[in-house]
């Protein structure tokens, strides 16, 4: 059976209308996460478009300094925020007022317009050098995959004056999940301008907290904000959104999110992911795709192969497919990348990671193709 059908042949039971009005993701197509180690923009997008042709990804080059990072990346825009590249964090401006900091804020929101939310060239190389490569007609890429720091992350480690995290301001966290929001849509106005599908992830690395003393956040207000952000984010046209979220925590809070992919660490955690049968079947029954983290990103990355990680794959996907969908309907809407950023291996390894992603790809195409 040909390729661009076989991907078709799936469970009929579990169909169901799309969330997207969109053309469908690739299956079983690489992107990445977000951090890359490179120190060179042009290197590091001529690597991840090698690796990656379907759904690039704009690195972040974390290594060149805090303004590369995340949350630095994720305040611009903001209200009454400053970004203190000396001690690398986050912080309320105690030298701005917060009544008219807020109130400039929601009229620029109000405005409509994105571009006060846009990534500026100093704060993401890569997205500007990326953008610049697909433009002049850099690959036939399908999809370009962008990323924001998600609002309970952001709310948990951005800290106000007396150095209490954010996230207890309800004022605040909600002038942040429509801001960050807006981040995420200017990204995908870019990529739809550039003639490509947009796919946006907001990265919750916090939520791995969820439920301790660390994460001092109902799992209502955690969802609030998540919900908030994602359907701001879809207002100015489409996009698929996903969560990332690198260790675990409570999946049926994401699952039951309006997201389109859920992203996760499953080299580390897909035995976790699986005690949540019921929100997995919601999950996939509305058309919803996983986006493994097959590829470790820590140290057993020097241990694993590309025979060893395939055999995990095969492993996870004929456990998941016992809760009712079969392996075509699972792989039909599966991405693959890698467990989380690539910014803390050393060149050589996040090289070799996205190499053993794009085999990974093929050969999960190859078994795609034979059901």
């Amino acid at each position: 059976m040909p390729f661009k059908a076989a991907w078709r042949v799936v469970d009929r039971r579990w169909q169901s209308d799309y969330i997207c009005p969109m053309a469908t993701l690739p299956p079983l197509a690489v992107t990445g996460i977000g951090s890359v180690p490179y120190r060179d923009a042009q290197e590091a997008v001529a690597q991840i478009l090698k690796h990656i042709p379907e759904i690039p990804f704009w690195p972040q080059l974390v290594r060149l300094g805090f303004r590369e990072e995340m949350v630095a990346q994720g305040a611009g825009g903001l209200p009454g925020l400053k970004v203190d590249l000396e001690a690398r964090q986050v912080v309320v401006d105690p030298d701005v007022s917060r009544e008219l900091a807020l109130a400039q804020f929601y009229e620029t929101l109000w405005a409509g317009g994105l571009e006060p939310f846009g990534l500026s060239l100093e704060e993401a190389q890569g997205f500007h050098t990326l953008m610049s490569r697909i433009t002049e007609g850099g690959n036939g890429s399908i999809a370009l995959k962008g990323q924001v720091v998600g609002p309970v992350t952001f709310a948990g480690m951005v800290k106000d004056r007396t150095g209490k995290p954010i996230l207890y301001d309800r004022e605040l966290t909600q002038a942040v999940s429509q801001g960050l929001a807006r981040k995420g849509a200017w990204q995908a106005e870019q990529f739809r301008q550039a003639g490509r599908e947009a796919v946006v992830f907001f990265d919750e690395p916090i939520l791995t907290g969820f439920g301790s003393a660390f994460l001092p956040v109902s799992r209502e207000e955690a969802a609030t904000m998540l919900t908030e952000t994602i359907e701001a984010a879809r207002e100015s046209g489409p996009l698929y959104v996903g969560v990332h979220c690198c260790g675990n925590t409570d999946w049926a809070l994401l699952l039951e999110a309006p997201i389109d992919i859920l992203s996760f660490d499953s080299y580390g955690f897909f035995d976790h992911l699986l005690l949540y049968d019921k929100a997995l079947t919601g999950f996939f029954q509305r058309g919803g795709y996983l986006a493994w983290g097959l590829v470790p990103t820590g140290e057993e990355l020097a241990q694993e192969t590309g025979d060893s990680l395939w055999q995990r794959f095969v492993s996870q996907v004929e456990r998941l497919a016992k809760l009712g969908p079969g392996p075509a309907a699972i792989l039909g809407h599966s991405l693959l990348t890698p467990a989380c950023g690539l910014g803390y291996l050393s060149p050589e390894a996040a090289t070799r990671a996205l190499r053993l992603l794009s085999e990974l790809s093929h050969r999960a195409r190859q078994w795609l193709s034979d059901l």
